[in-house]
């Protein structure tokens, strides 16, 4: 077999693409990474590796579906659809997030009938391939496929407990929320009570999905009902899942800092977090995956706050195990079946955060940081799961499977 990826985009899913790389060419695949900003250019030679009936294009976001030059033209159709070459897109969010490109996909196979056949979603979710499923019908769903951990990157052993950094540290980008008032006051008074009322009902209720939430209230309100109308309505308040993330991001970093405890966040923003003790939190700027990967093999905790995935699992989590760091995350149904408590990471709610009843969750932060032996029994439960079911190299298998199926068809 041969497949197709990209890289020249966002710098994370070039590293995801390259790590699946890696594990098709151990797998004997013959590979093309293709890097966007020379796609045009570069289309000659890749019409040359392209064999039909046994290429396949693996994607993130939509890469290689975005009309791109070397690659689409409105006469022709995409490549892949010109070859016959299966898609394979793994959406690194909630599809609420891609209904532009979904859109744009619908249009192009008005064009060109037969486009979609070779187009296929992976969801790192359940709820979001359920979401898919409902109001996107047109779409061939692959399933569910879960992002995925790098191993241990560094040639030196991994650093033991001990003689790790006794600090906890997140890696991501922080909003403040006064930056989410132009999109809630934009229409009138009226949309702006809509619209902080829904926030509202999510920050009291972060179990439930933000299509569940939003929905109820639009219809509520207007009895808005029909599959376009609605996916329309919830791209267009995709400020709200923004908003509530960043809501509990900031309040999770300042609970841990303000307490006292050592923090080291990586990413933008974060000199905004309002705090009360300041000292407490260090700020280190945004780096690449590698740079990312390499702090955590030097730390004690890896904190996450989960992008309201309510089934599914973030790199994070995976990364950071396999980096030696034990992890404190808000839980998802997934992650308590594949992690339960105590298998690499310990968990704490957001209600605990919203209602300021943080004495769990930081003792526990406070009992990891001082005690080397519960940190090495914690990731010694959770390592080996991660190790053999959670990299971006088992996940190559669960992609091939799909592959092959679709091109013995």
């Amino acid at each position: 077999m041969r497949a197709v990826l990209f890289t020249g985009g966002v710098e994370t899913l070039d590293y995801f693409s390259l790590q699946l790389e890696k594990a098709f060419l151990e797998r004997g695949l013959k590979t093309y990474v293709l890097d966007l900003r020379e796609a045009e250019a570069e289309s000659r030679r890749l019409k040359k590796f392209i064999k039909t009936g046994e290429t396949f294009v693996l994607t993130f976001n939509y890469e290689g579906l975005e009309r791109e030059k070397g690659l689409y033209t409105l006469r022709d159709s995409y490549l892949w659809q010109q070859y016959r070459v299966p898609v394979y897109n793994i959406a690194v969010d909630h599809p609420l997030w891609y209904e532009n490109r979904f859109s744009d996909l619908l249009e192009d196979e008005e064009h060109h009938p037969g486009l979609l056949k070779y187009y296929h979603h992976f969801s790192i979710d359940r709820n979001h391939e359920a979401y898919l499923k409902s109001y996107y019908p047109e779409f061939q769903s692959a399933g569910f496929l879960p992002l995925a951990g790098t191993g241990f990157q560094r040639e030196e052993p991994m650093l033991p407990p001990g003689k790790r950094k006794k600090e906890i540290v997140l890696a991501g980008h922080y909003t403040e929320l006064p930056y989410f008032e132009k999109s809630i006051t934009a229409i009138n008074e009226e949309y702006e009570a809509f619209y902080r009322g829904i926030i509202s009902d999510y920050i009291q209720h972060p179990n439930r999905t933000v299509e569940d939430i939003v929905l109820s209230a639009v219809r509520k309100e207007t009895k808005e009902e029909g599959r376009k109308p609605l996916r329309n309505v919830l791209y267009h308040m995709a400020f709200i899942d923004l908003y509530v993330r960043h809501f509990y991001r900031g309040l999770a970093v300042a609970t841990l800092a303000d307490a006292g405890l050592p923090v080291r966040v990586i990413g933008c923003g974060w000199e905004k977090l309002p705090l009360k003790h300041p000292g407490s939190l260090q700020i280190s700027p945004k780096t690449n995956s590698v740079g990312v990967l390499n702090t955590l093999c030097e730390s004690k905790i890896a904190f996450n706050v989960l992008p309201f995935f309510k089934d599914g699992a973030h790199d994070r989590v995976f990364n950071s195990i396999l980096c030696g760091a034990v992890v404190l995350s808000d839980p998802s149904k997934y992650l308590k079946e594949e992690l339960p408590e105590g298998s690499g990471v310990c968990y704490y709610t957001l209600e605990e955060l919203r209602d300021q009843k943080t004495e769990e969750l930081l003792s526990c932060a406070d009992r990891l940081l001082s005690s080397d032996t519960l940190c090495q029994e914690i990731l010694e439960r959770g390592i080996g799961i991660v190790r053999s079911r959670h990299t971006w190299d088992a996940r190559s298998d669960r992609i091939l499977d799909s592959v092959k199926k679709e091109l013995k068809k």
